[in-house]
């Protein structure tokens, strides 16, 4: 057997086994549907099934979450409306595999596998050794956030695939300057414009860099064009706000309504003090290289992180400082140079939306940091025993604890997590339904509770239910006056005290923390 085919078996062992500790357990870890999982889900469905969404909408760009069966409120910005690739990749999947927790959040963690695929391939062109590139591929698999944020159907971790692939097709286009080469590139940057609302930002200052590394590293300015034409004809899809004019300021006024610390963007949106905001914006920014977050806790939110690991393994604050050695000894490499400009230019959406510590705002960190490493690795590389010990220590390190950190993730984190995702756990309360709402004439939910319409909707779809939804009223406040309802009605209500008279409990669902958000009440 040849030295080749060894390679090859070995490599799609590893790919093998890596989608499979990526894909392990996704209908139940993390335990809930998150309310965006929830949305996307169902849109989702709508897409693979109907060609258009729940509100009738055809194959639109800018997808709203509006369901015409859900609980009706009216929002500062309007319709709430997501970017269009993470739901037409789970409409994909949907398209071959029945409603289910797994089968939606299986695209993004198969696109975290793609991610570790292409930071291999890029590592290896740009470092040529295929040991740093296994290592950049192992630091990567081996990353917190990067396996957090893949098992949720969320679009946090897509721009990250969009990067590498510019990345990739950049290093062959520095390799073999050429127009067809440039026009991928910049369409590699405008498609990736509709994976998540930041990168409206950072994909034109990803062209802009590409446009730099034409015009000065391989002096071909007559490739800028051809870059900017293939980022330009990526952008084509925005046609269709030409029939949806209210969608921009919508999107805008809907993404400056985080919690976040005010802003110079929100400074300049709605006024205050510049110098404030101004103050505020570079705090968040240098939040993201805080390392006690990058290294120590990854963050506050449950969601995104654990709180007992960072957002990388303890092992790669060393590697980081690693790579930037080549540039301390003077080696001018356009690799490295663009590696760390990515590392410093990641925070710019979360400093701009006033966001601090929060890995999903700032998702290209990780990409970058990790080629930032292997840059490290290859410096070392031309001494062989000292890279190959390098290698060994610093995986060891990182994979030690990252161990240790997939462990804790099924187990404690799951538990720790549970409430961050779904505090009503009404995955519990919809079994109930599903199981005594056959006779009810009606079922009522209270409206505005963390979107309980959107996650009723998934559990009536997935059981082939959705007859339920007919059935479904939402109502603010308690549970409505008995004489109101027809006898038999089924009311959802937060846990609090015992029913009053006309109304009889039929359940108190315990949620897998032992807690019981939500009770179910029958009309006598």
């Amino acid at each position: 057997m040849s030295a080749a085919t060894v390679r090859l078996i070995a490599a799609a062992i590893i790919l093998v086994a890596t989608t499979l500790l990526y894909t392990h357990r996704l209908g139940d870890t993390p335990a809930y549907l998150s309310l965006d999982e929830a949305h996307i889900a169902n849109q989702a469905y709508s897409l693979a099934t109907t060609g258009r969404t729940l509100n009738g909408e055809r194959l639109p760009v800018f997808i709203s979450l509006e369901d015409p069966l859900g609980e009706h409120y009216t929002l500062p910005w309007g319709a709430t409306r997501y970017h269009p690739v993470g739901f037409y990749l789970v409409a994909s999947a949907l398209l071959v595999a029945p409603l289910s927790e797994w089968s939606v959040r299986s695209p993004f963690a198969i696109a975290a596998v793609l991610n570790i695929v292409l930071v291999y391939l890029l590592a290896h062109r740009w470092y040529g050794s295929r040991w740093v590139a296994g290592a950049a591929a192992a630091l990567l698999t081996m990353t917190p956030a990067h396996f957090i944020l893949s098992r949720m159907t969320l679009d946090y971790l897509l721009p990250v695939t969009f990067v590498l692939a510019w990345l990739l097709s950049l290093s062959h286009l520095t390799a073999k300057p050429r127009r067809r080469t440039a026009v991928i590139t910049g369409a590699v940057l405008g498609a990736g414009c509709f994976s998540f609302v930041s990168s409206w930002v950072m994909m034109p200052i990803y062209a802009a860099i590409s446009a730099a590394v034409i015009a000065f590293h391989l002096r071909r300015r007559d490739l800028v064009v051809p870059l900017a034409a293939g980022f330009a004809a990526a952008l084509g899809p925005l046609v269709w706000l030409a029939w949806h004019p209210e969608v921009p300021a919508n999107l805008i006024r809907q993404y400056q309504a985080g919690e976040g610390r005010p802003s110079v963007l929100s400074a300049i949106a709605v006024g205050g003090g510049v110098g404030e905001a101004l103050k505020n914006t570079l705090a968040v920014y240098w939040s993201y290289f805080d390392p006690s977050f990058l290294f120590v806790t990854g963050g506050a939110s449950r969601m995104v992180s654990t709180g007992l690991i960072g957002v990388w393994p303890v092992g790669m604050a060393a590697l980081l400082l690693l790579g930037v050695v080549p540039m301390v000894r003077g080696e001018r490499r356009i690799e490295t140079l663009v590696a760390l400009a990515g590392l410093l230019l990641a925070p710019l959406p979360a400093a701009m939306k006033g966001e601090p510590f929060a890995i999903h705002r700032a998702v290209t960190l990780l990409p970058f940091g990790v080629l930032l490493a292997a840059a490290g690795l290859r410096s070392l590389d031309r001494r062989r025993p000292l890279a190959a010990a390098a290698i060994v220590v610093a995986t060891i390190s990182c994979g030690a604890q990252f161990t240790g950190f997939v462990r804790d993730y099924f187990a404690g984190q799951r538990l720790r997590s549970a409430h961050a995702m779904d505090p009503t756990a009404f995955r519990e309360t919809a079994s109930v339904l599903l199981a005594a709402g056959g006779d009810a004439p009606a079922i009522v939910l209270p409206a505005g509770l963390y979107d309980i319409s959107a996650k009723w909707r998934f559990y009536c779809t997935k059981a082939a239910r959705e007859d339920l939804l007919q059935r479904t009223r939402y109502l603010d406040g308690g549970p409505a006056d008995p004489q109101t309802l027809e006898r038999g009605a089924l009311v959802v209500r937060e846990t609090a005290s015992a029913p009053a008279a006309g109304w009889r409990t039929v359940a108190t669902p315990v949620d897998i923390t032992g807690a019981s958000p939500l009770t179910i009440l029958r009309r006598e």
